[in-house]
């Protein structure tokens, strides 16, 4: 879906969980240029802007871009960096440009950021900021795999094979560039009635007087379940938005946007089981 709406995407697991494969993997099956910055406490915004070098020859800077110029950026364990590192991704993300030095460099339309956290009780993590959640698309949980699946990669592995190098495990290009263009302009024509319209407004206003959550999600919350709902009908074959397309993205596309109120943290309340009781108290339109 990120791919499909431009929309950037924060995947959130325990180390080990193959959140960095699946990145790469994207990035290949697309033909896609991918870079991989890796957070940690000393990284600086340069490192992933860039920056301006003095070239004595002659006699003026000359920049040089950072690993954000590209197509797909994984931003690994970025919860690892403080705050103002972080903040380096936010008009990049937005806007899909940087500025540096006082000039505007566009980014290109395929831009995508895929970023990767450890759940904040880790050590060493810093909580991202809720202006930057609020430009995620989406946020998925990558759960340790089942015993059914962990047993078939161990078989993999025996077998030889190795993430680092995915053209010997049989990922190919599958997606160009022009089929990509081609598949954002079917979801752009797909039909939205004023009833979901309506609906997703809805659903985004229970989560501004939920009793759980002191903020609820903003208009870019409702965006994306807009864009999400588009995206939803078309891989389903629908030239139309139903409500259930809607609905099925709520607790990904607005989990990360809400604050709960402390008294709802103390009692256990998540941030999923705040979208799930906000989405119920709101019908569903037929």
């Amino acid at each position: 879906l990120g791919l499909l709406t431009g929309g950037h995407i924060l995947l959130e697991g325990v180390p080990g969980t193959a959140k960095t494969l699946m990145a790469r993997s994207l990035a290949a099956a697309t033909d896609a240029r991918f870079r991989r910055v890796q957070f940690t406490p000393d990284l600086l915004p340069s490192d992933i802007v860039g920056t301006s070098v003095y070239r004595a020859d002659r006699g003026s800077f000359e920049f040089r871009e950072g690993p954000i110029f590209t197509d797909t950026l994984l931003a690994d364990e970025i919860n690892r960096a403080p705050a103002k590192t972080q903040a380096a991704l936010l008009e990049a993300m937005e806007e899909r440009q940087v500025t540096a030095d006082g000039t505007r460099m566009p980014l290109g339309d395929r831009f995508l950021v895929i970023a990767t956290q450890n759940p904040v009780e880790f050590e060493g993590t810093y909580p991202l900021p809720e202006a930057q959640l609020d430009r995620f698309f989406l946020k998925l949980e990558v759960p340790i795999p089942t015993a059914e699946a962990e047993a078939e990669l161990l078989r993999r592995v025996d077998r030889g094979f190795s993430p680092l190098d995915l053209v010997a495990a049989g990922l190919r290009s599958v997606v160009s560039a022009e089929l990509l263009h081609l598949a954002r302009a079917d979801i752009a024509a797909v039909r939205v009635t004023d009833g979901i319209i309506s609906y997703i407004t809805q659903l985004c206003g229970a989560t501004r007087t939920s009793p759980d959550l002191l903020l609820g999600c903003s208009p870019r919350g409702a965006i994306a379940l807009l864009a999400g709902g588009k995206a939803m009908a078309a891989i389903a074959g629908r030239d139309y938005v139903i409500p259930e397309d809607v609905k099925d993205l709520c607790v990904p596309a607005l989990r990360h946007r809400l604050v709960r109120r402390p008294e709802a943290e103390l009692a256990g309340v998540t941030e999923v089981a705040a979208v799930e009781r906000a989405v119920a108290r709101v019908p569903v339109p037929r």
